[in-house]
């Protein structure tokens, strides 16, 4: 057998780099080709990444805010809850009485002391207006879930001057200070044990009128009977009751920093006594139109309540 030699290794003389370098250049080709190599094989990767980056920027934002809006609206357990506090007036539907119209443009919220009398066949607010409205005796009413519906005759309210001497307030019941210079049974103090402390008309006006024995929170709810406001005396409460005690006739004063200081011989019809804050709440009410009346204040100009 021959045998053949084996072929001898061929020995390339030159510069290994540049062959190799060559050869990158054969296969790869120039950077453009590679980043379009490389986009053809990963491109579906770089469209979810960019996706993702434009909607985190530009989508996921407007999203929360629509949520938040959404959450706003829905009728979760707390936004009914929120609802029910929300003083009726803001959510009561008052039916229109066709035969005698209800006064347009107001709305009995304040307290009407003792001229409407209870009405407790209407249990709502629709009811109470339907049957005012249908009854020829009635001329206003008002509703509170405390109260219930509460009818009568025609009340002025405000500062109106003329028909009736019935009268409603035209503000919403509010917080107060205010206190008895005279004896009553809110003025009346108490020792330690809580026994009544037997005081003078002459100790219970001294301990009124003085500052630092007073005790300007014993009437929080409005009182009526003190007449029109004290306007030079309306800058505190402490300016209120110095003006009280410098009347010698001045028995009783309250004072309201948006309402301001009202003091005469006497006040009655307290509300809020107790605490209860639903007697601060507001009133739903309405009067009919009266022929014969002007609806004038005491300078027998229009008066017509504000409402906010």
């Amino acid at each position: 057998m021959i045998k053949h030699p084996r072929p001898s290794p061929v020995i390339v003389l030159g510069d290994s780099s540049i062959m190799d370098d060559n050869g990158k250049h054969k296969r790869h080709g120039t950077i453009l080709e590679s980043i379009q190599r490389w986009l053809s094989r990963n491109g579906k990767s770089v469209v979810i990444v960019l996706a993702s980056l434009t909607l985190s920027v530009f989508f996921i934002p407007p999203l929360k805010i629509l949520l938040r809006h959404t959450e706003g609206h829905d009728s979760t357990p707390k936004q009914k809850i929120k609802m029910k506090q929300q003083p009726p007036s803001s959510l009561a539907i008052i039916p229109p009485c066709d035969k005698s119209p209800w006064k347009p443009n107001e709305d009995l919220r304040g307290k009407c002391p003792g001229d409407l009398k209870p009405f407790p066949t209407a249990t709502t607010i629709s009811e109470c207006a339907s049957t005012c409205c249908e009854n020829d005796d009635c001329i206003t009413w008002q509703f509170r879930s405390d109260t219930g519906c509460l009818q009568g005759k025609d009340v002025r309210l405000g500062m109106e001057k003329d028909g009736v001497s019935a009268w409603c307030s035209d503000h919403p019941p509010q917080r107060w200070q205010g206190q008895y210079l005279i004896p009553h049974k809110a003025s009346a103090a108490h020792d330690k044990n809580n026994n009544n402390i037997v005081m003078t008309t002459e100790e219970i006006r001294s301990n009124g009128c003085n500052e630092e024995t007073w005790n300007p929170n014993e009437q929080i709810g409005q009182c009526f009977g003190l007449g029109d406001v004290k306007a030079k005396a309306s800058g505190s409460a402490v300016e209120c009751m110095r003006a009280c005690c410098a009347d010698e006739k001045c028995g009783a004063w309250q004072y309201n920093q948006i309402l301001g200081c009202f003091y005469s011989k006497g006040m009655h019809g307290c509300q809020g006594d107790d605490g209860d804050p639903v007697k601060f709440e507001p009133f739903v009410g309405r009067r009919k139109f009266m022929e014969g009346r002007e609806y004038v204040d005491k300078k027998g100009k229009p008066w017509q309540m504000t409402l906010e």
